[in-house]
């Protein structure tokens, strides 16, 4: 029967050689980067109010957005959607930046401090996300954007 020191030295030589790899192989995502323009869609709940979490459902509104994005394999990002935030609807227009993570997703910093994280799907036709954050509110909200550049 092995000694337990040498069933964990090979372990250790398999762990070892296992991160190895990954590493000369570098990103193994197989969508590196991001690229073409979106249809995005998105429905949730947000509150601007100032007080401490956790927040009572009255203090939030419905929100919807949709309009499209586009992504340049550089790492730039340009979205054009309209926003309803229980009635109000308003345009907003910005660029900002992404950046893919360990994990394959990406996360997306737009123009007004908004923060989403992006999975791609179907070989990247579509993009599931969540919005992490948005400056000056607490919000929840989920989508998905789907690939309009090769209709």
């Amino acid at each position: 029967m092995p000694h337990p020191t040498s069933r964990l030295a090979v372990i250790l030589v398999l762990a070892y050689s296992v991160v190895c790899t990954q590493a000369a192989h570098g990103n193994d995502c197989k969508i590196p980067t991001l690229s073409g323009e979106y249809g995005l869609a998105i429905n949730g709940y947000i509150s601007f109010s100032t007080a401490s979490a956790p927040l009572p459902l009255s203090e939030f509104s419905p929100i919807a957005v949709s309009g499209t994005v586009r992504y340049a394999s550089s790492g730039k990002v340009n979205r054009s959607v309209q926003v309803n935030v229980g009635g109000a609807v308003f345009p907003v227009v910005d660029s900002g930046t992404y950046v893919q993570n360990t994990d394959c997703t990406f996360t997306i910093t737009h123009g007004n401090g908004e923060i989403w994280t992006v999975t791609p799907v179907k070989h990247g036709e579509e993009l599931e996300f969540s919005v992490l954050s948005v400056p000056g509110a607490a919000g929840v909200g989920a989508g998905t954007m789907v690939r309009k550049d090769k209709e």
